[in-house]
């Protein structure tokens, strides 16, 4: 019993000590919350130490214009540069941060945004798994988004 808890001990620590000065990058895909449509972006973050981040993301994002009935479909790639604040839990760190978002409307030009966010990665040794709740504040748009990466 003891040697499985001294192990347990030792990956939990061996798990955390990823975070530290480290890279991640991933995919994630999902949909906006209240509005018809997808996205699909890539991710990265630097681990300046274990609990905080920086990090950004490139998105291609296709939302229905009026309904999920609509034919039209406003396709935009938002790139956001992110804050994050880790908590250092063993095998699960949750997050939360503030960041922006430029993006690049196919036709209606380009804008920035606030942005808010809430997430958290299942750690799996230098693999993760990623859930992400984003809030864009100037386009009202609730994103929720799944995905995979791996840390080094």
């Amino acid at each position: 019993m003891k040697t499985l808890i001294a192990l347990l001990i030792t990956l939990a620590l061996a798990t955390n000590a990823l975070a530290a000065d480290s890279l991640g990058i991933g995919i994630r895909g999902g949909a906006a919350t209240n509005r018809s449509s997808n996205f699909t972006e890539a991710f990265a973050d630097l681990y300046l130490n274990r609990l905080v981040s920086i990090g950004a993301t490139a998105a291609y994002v296709m939302l229905d214009k009026d309904n999920a009935r609509s034919i039209r479909r406003d396709e935009s790639l938002p790139i956001t540069a992110l804050f994050k604040i880790h908590a250092p839990i063993p095998f699960f760190q949750p997050y939360a941060g503030l960041g922006a978002a430029l993006v690049f409307h196919d036709k209606r030009g380009t804008k920035g945004t606030p942005v808010a966010l809430a997430g958290g990665d299942l750690l799996f040794g230098p693999f993760f798994v990623n859930v992400e709740y984003r809030r864009q504040f100037d386009d009202e748009l609730n994103f929720l988004g799944g995905g995979v990466g791996v840390r080094f």
